[in-house]
């Protein structure tokens, strides 16, 4: 006997489906309620934890002095998400506030606090209320903080003084903040340029009652291995209603005055980057025509540098929608790459390839004939001055290998260039009065992963573009980065800031973080790169911000940060190596519950599977590992489940074989995985192998499908959000690069729908209703569970409605716990 129970919530959905055998219904039922329910305290209190009320150090003000944190509201609610919206061509609009849904959706920011770099002292500004709050950033002066406002109808861009703490909106129409939601300041700190609704721009397209068109697919040209995009264009009428809500109005407004400026006709504007002098802006604009088979974000598009007026000066690139055929080259570049704003506001930099000169037909280069220099040169670095003519670029370096970048001091004096070179990588200093001359900065193996020297530090320039740091003598460079060491059970990895004199090469350690914690550095204050901000941490110490002047060794504790999840973050914890039998070994963390009495209990698997060639590939993915991080507990951790009573076992989970062929070994590799799991924890004392689960998310569900086909270990399993069913992503799918027709055994080994009769344990799945990731279809889900229930198996299915990949709202997170929960402690306890 069966039992399938549907409920509908509203107008679709929290879907939850049941098939068991009366054996399952004998013991206790799970809860079937369709209304979204509330866990017991023990599990909320980890969920509805407010980490929102501590401090983050985010944007640094131009002086240093002082930082900008957001005042954020704890989980978003599912009202947001409610909110109508369309997702067209793989764009989620929110219609009536004109701007992308995750500006609606996003935890919300509330207000604004100044902190002190250096006591911690905060200082609350004033902004309206009702608003929440995105993209703080300050004028290139320091003397002001503009943000964009959300309002449920609009956005709208505020300036706040700093000074005064006051706030006023300078927007008179409301921004377009669908595919660029941003804005730019101007190096005088006057001006902003953004991209606003057009005026008189009409009503949105409706579409006709009667159809007037059908829809239409054809083949295209070339081998276009695309990945299976959801929420495409479906026809003519969405791509009019894209273009409305995705052409704007270019300006450039008058924070004193608010009077914005039109620039050009409205455009299907993709992104924008303003000149320092604000006389120019470099624009991303959509092309026509739009693609029904890729989304948005790999439409054709075109660069060019308009002028106030919007005339066209120059075109930088362009390119063709990318249709997913590798051997089609999608962009015409003209050799430019690397194009920014010179931090002196000196016009645009580039790096610029020669052109190759076509030889005449006929014409043969003679045998011993000798390169020229010219011909020995592979990339320049070229600097381009307005009105940005072919007689306005000026050659400033030339080298004979190609360049990865190029970087400036704040005065444009400096040149710093990075070359790579098959197995190496350098980075060196150019003077513009002596390009002959070169200086080394460091040059590396970029396979010796424990020698990496760092990067280059960086602060805003006075015109508010990014230039290297200098050393107030302008003599030296600083080089930030992250030791790690081959030990790493032994020894943690240890952020460093390095000084590099530049004419000289030779190098000192400023700050390294001790062996005991873990001190990441944020930001640097100084020119000296002598007083730094870093957050400190260890396993069992949270993460606070920490003032550090290195000359003289004081440290000021500027955030009282504390763990809401102390108690689980602290729960008994264990970090050991698995052993396979077949050699290959792995990690693996077990949480078990805070008031554990040592007696085993019963276990849940929660995993990831990931691809390795072999032991050393997988080593090599653990060279970051940190046992100075302190256990970070989120809404969707898998450790809130010790709260409930089990020992949450978190291996790696590694699937093995040659390279381009380890699915072959997938099945393997899950069997050897959940038996070298599950017997190491029995011999530890930490679970009872006869009370057992396993779960996972994405690909994660898709191992844990597999895991209850191809062993008998597990009474039951939670997969969210996964996919069932290879062939319904038949040309590739994580990294496997064979299509279902050269590897149609491999794809159907691995696809748990083709087994699903050899399913043991009760499986319970979830999946959002507007899962937008590729692969992850929710049709995946419901043909799944409609497996299992024709078969005669033990599944429930929960569908969350506006829901993407991941659960993100309160009611759905909550619900969601509640019934793992249930789940499991029906089917394992």
């Amino acid at each position: 006997m069966r039992k399938t129970i549907i409920f509908n919530v509203k107008f679709c959905v929290l879907t939850l489906l049941f098939t068991g055998g009366m054996s399952a219904w004998a013991q206790q039922s799970p809860d079937f309620n369709d209304s979204y329910l509330t866990p017991p305290e023990a599990i909320s209190e980890e969920i509805l934890a407010p980490s929102h009320l501590n401090v983050t150090l985010d944007e640094l003000s131009p002086a240093g002095d002082f930082f900008i944190n957001r005042k954020r509201s704890g989980i978003t609610p599912l009202s947001k998400f409610a909110k109508p919206h369309y997702n067209i061509a793989g764009l989620q609009i929110d219609k009536r506030a004109n701007r992308t849904r995750s500006l609606t959706t996003q935890r919300a920011t509330t207000g604004l606090e100044l902190v002190n770099s250096r006591t911690g002292e905060r200082r609350e500004l004033n902004v309206p209320d009702n608003l929440t709050i995105s993209n703080p950033q300050w004028s290139p002066d320091g003397s002001k903080i503009a943000w964009m406002g959300h309002s449920e109808d609009e956005t709208h861009i505020y300036v706040t003084d700093r000074e005064s703490g006051n706030s006023r909106q300078i927007t008179r129409r409301p921004l377009l903040a669908t595919l660029n939601s941003s804005f730019e300041w101007t190096s005088d700190s006057r001006s902003i340029f953004t991209v606003l609704i057009p005026e008189n721009r009409g009503a949105e397209p409706v579409r006709p009652e009667t159809p007037t068109q059908l829809i239409v697919r054809s083949t295209t040209e070339g081998d276009n291995r695309l990945r299976t995009y959801q929420s495409l264009l479906e026809d003519r009428f969405e791509g009019e209603l894209l273009e409305y809500y995705i052409t704007g109005q270019l300006v450039k407004i008058d924070t004193q005055n608010r009077r914005a400026r039109n620039i050009g006709s409205p455009a299907m504007i993709r992104n924008i980057d303003a000149a320092p002098s604000g006389d120019h802006v470099i624009v991303q604009t959509i092309q026509k025509p739009f693609s029904y088979i890729v989304p948005v974000s790999r439409f054709g598009w075109t660069e060019e540098i308009w002028d106030l007026d919007g005339e066209i000066l120059a075109t930088l690139r362009s390119s063709d929608p990318n249709k997913g055929d590798p051997d089609e080259e999608y962009m015409e570049d003209s050799g430019r790459r690397n194009i920014q704003w010179r931090p002196d506001g000196e016009g645009l930099s580039l790096l610029v390839k020669p052109e190759e000169e076509e030889e005449e037909e006929g014409e043969e280069k003679p045998e011993e004939e000798e390169e020229s220099e010219e011909s020995k040169i592979a990339d320049r670095v070229v600097q381009w001055m307005p009105p940005f003519g072919e007689d306005d670029q000026k050659v400033l370096y030339e080298s004979e290998r190609e360049m990865q970048s190029v970087a400036y001091s704040s005065d444009g004096d400096i040149l710093f260039i990075t070359e790579q070179n098959n197995d190496s990588e350098e980075l060196f200093a150019v003077y513009a009065a002596d390009t002959a001359s070169t200086y080394p900065i460091y040059k590396y193996d970029t396979d010796d992963f424990y020698d990496n020297p760092g990067n280059l530090s960086y602060h805003r320039s006075s015109t508010g573009e990014w230039a290297v740091r200098l050393s107030e003598d302008e003599s030296s460079v600083f080089l930030s980065g992250t030791e790690y060491y081959e030990d790493v059970e032994e020894n943690a990895p240890r952020p460093f800031i390095d000084r590099v004199e530049i004419q000289s090469g030779e190098s000192e350690r400023l700050f390294q973080s001790s062996e005991e914690y873990y001190e990441s550095v944020e930001s640097i204050l100084t020119a000296n790169s002598d007083q730094i901000i870093i957050e400190r941490e260890s396993s069992d110490e949270y993460p606070n911000y920490w003032y550090v002047d290195l000359n003289s060794n004081e440290r000021t504790q500027l955030t009282e940060n504390q763990d809401y999840n102390e108690a689980l973050a602290q729960a008994p914890r264990d970090r050991f190596k698995v052993i396979r039998s077949d050699g290959i070994e792995f990690w693996m963390e077990v949480v078990m519950p805070p008031e554990w009495d040592g007696e085993p209990v019963p276990g849940f698997i929660w995993h990831y599977p990931r691809e390795y060639d072999d032991q050393e590939d997988y080593n090599e993915s653990i060279r970051r590992h940190n046992k100075n991080s302190y256990p970070r507990i989120g809404t969707r951790t898998a450790d809130i489940m010790a709260k409930a009573g089990y020992a949450v076992l978190k291996p790696d989970w590694p699937i093995v074989g040659d390279s381009g062929t380890a699915n072959d070994n997938f099945v393997w590799s899950i069997v050897q995985n959940s038996t070298a799991v599950i017997d190491s924890s029995e011999a530890k004392g930490y679970i009872d192998r006869h009370r057992m689960a396993i779960g996972g998310h994405s690909y994660g569900a898709f191992g844990t499908s597999n895991a209850m086909i191809h062993t008998s270990f597990f009474k039951a399993g939670i997969a969210g959000s996964g996919n069932y069913n290879r062939t319904l992503t038949p040309l590739g799918f994580q990294r496997e690069s064979s299509d279902l027709w050269r590897g149609m055994d491999r794809y159907m080994q691995m696809s748990p729908i083709f087994w699903a009769d050899r399913m043991d344990g009760a499986l319970l799945m979830y999946h959002g209703e507007e899962d937008q990731n590729v692969g992850t279809w929710p049709t995946n889900s419901r043909r799944m569970f409609h497996a299992l229930n024709g078969i005669g198996k033990t599944a429930a299915l929960y569908r969350y409605p506006h829901e993407a990949h991941g659960p993100a709202a309160e009611e759905t997170l909550l619900d969601m716990w509640t019934r793992w929960v249930d789940w499991l402690d029906v089917h394992v306890k």
